[in-house]
């Protein structure tokens, strides 16, 4: 019975690891603009201007949230926040650019993403996935090129939040 459980532990632990180590990376663009976009030669300029279109959409809906500008500006940097477009009291960084990946390494294409810069320079999806911090053709893994539900809103944490959480535990 031991060895049972113990096995099954082990698995457990070993195949989420196994797992990831099998995520590929695909082929994938950064755009700071619409201009860069045309200029790489991938995309007309209606193409461009569409999915920059539908990133800016995304990143009002899923841009990383922050309950206080100064916790926004501690991640992203000063004159890089500002207040969410949605009526609530949360702010949001400034739309930094585009993530184009390639579907399958064919012509067609994942939904444009949305692209931030925080303090380290280096580009990052909503869900902080970094994908480098040139913009042009680069290799990202797949998960950066998938579409995020929804925004998160990020806390900074202190002793109280971590108390009132432990509180709030199995009740």
């Amino acid at each position: 019975m031991k060895r049972t459980r113990i096995t099954r532990l082990l698995l457990m632990g070993v195949v989420p690891l196994a797992l990831t180590a099998c995520e590929s990376d695909v082929d994938a663009t950064i755009h700071a603009n619409a201009e860069q976009c045309v200029a790489s030669g991938q995309l007309t300029q209606a193409q461009c201007d569409a999915a920059f279109a539908e990133a800016k959409t995304e990143h009002e809906r899923i841009a990383p949230r922050y309950t206080s500008y100064a916790d926004c500006i501690a991640d992203f940097g000063p004159e890089q926040c500002g207040p969410a477009r949605d009526g609530s009291s949360s702010f949001i960084p400034f739309f930094g650019g585009m993530l184009l990946g390639n579907l399958l390494g064919g012509g067609g294409r994942y939904a444009p993403q949305p692209l931030y810069r925080p303090r380290s320079g280096e580009f990052q999806t909503a869900g902080g996935v970094g994908v480098g911090s040139r913009t042009g053709a680069i290799r990202v893994p797949e998960t950066a090129t998938k579409p995020q539900a929804r925004a998160i809103t990020m806390s900074r944490s202190g002793f109280g939040s971590r108390a009132a959480a432990r509180g709030s535990w199995g009740g």
